[in-house]
């Protein structure tokens, strides 16, 4: 089967490491980002790419697996632009921690079957496919949401590919995803920021003479992409 994973980040790039020894898939990439491409390639993460989204018009991707490693508002883009698929044999998936913008879209689309959410509860405060491994996802969760309207075939294609990354798997309503993981992870995520400005503010050099290893974990957190969680506040 196809793979295309659109964005070669630290989770599309993961994937690809992961699956890259399985004879059972083909694994493709579009990324805006060149290089990643290129390091991709080299380290045989993946077979081949993508010059452009509207490629997969193209019947030699019937049945495949798209998936969009995006942050969510480049996510919301892109299935917007996807909208060729929509209904189609080809399933959609993305990887982003915000699902309330994306189910909306779903309403604009009339719950098509083909669209299945996925959340991966695993990452780094390092970015970028050079900083990708391939056990990231093994042993960690994954949080599944659909609408009712999703054919089963795509679920269990889905589901297919995060067990055959070692995921754990459990299935919430994306309203109810968003409210755990806003609390859980993104509300953590704001006060470290915020502690870091407050940092900033003081203008003192000596802090690091004084901070235990509390400070150091908050501290760790802020190390991630700030345009990646400026976005995710912004959904």
């Amino acid at each position: 089967m196809k793979i295309i994973i659109i964005g070669l980040g630290l989770i599309g790039g993961s994937i690809a490491k992961a699956l890259s020894s399985a004879q059972d898939y083909e694994i493709l990439a579009f990324d805006s980002d060149q290089q990643s491409i290129k390091n991709a390639l080299h380290n045989q993460s993946i077979q081949g790419s993508l010059n452009s989204l509207n490629d997969l018009e193209s019947a030699e991707y019937s049945h495949s697996l798209v998936i969009i490693s995006t942050p969510p508002s480049v996510t919301n883009d892109i299935l917007k632009s996807l909208d060729f698929l929509i209904n189609s044999s080809v399933t959609i998936m993305d990887t982003t921690s915000t699902k309330s913008s994306l189910n909306k879209m779903l309403q604009e689309f009339n719950f098509p079957k083909n669209i299945i959410f996925s959340h991966p509860v695993a990452g780094s405060h390092l970015s970028g496919e050079k900083n990708s491994v391939a056990d990231l996802f093994n042993g960690k969760s994954t949080i599944l949401s659909y609408h009712d309207s999703a054919a089963s075939q795509h679920v269990d294609r889905v589901t297919n590919l995060w067990n055959a990354l070692g995921s754990n798997i459990t299935v919430l309503d994306a309203e109810l995803h968003d409210k755990i993981f806003a609390y859980s992870s993104h509300l953590p995520h704001v006060a470290a920021y915020a502690l870091l400005n407050t940092l900033k503010g003081l203008k003192r050099d000596d802090l690091s003479d004084f901070s235990g290893g509390g400070l150091g974990e908050f501290l760790r957190l802020v190390s991630s992409s700030p345009e990646m969680w400026a976005d995710i506040f912004s959904m």
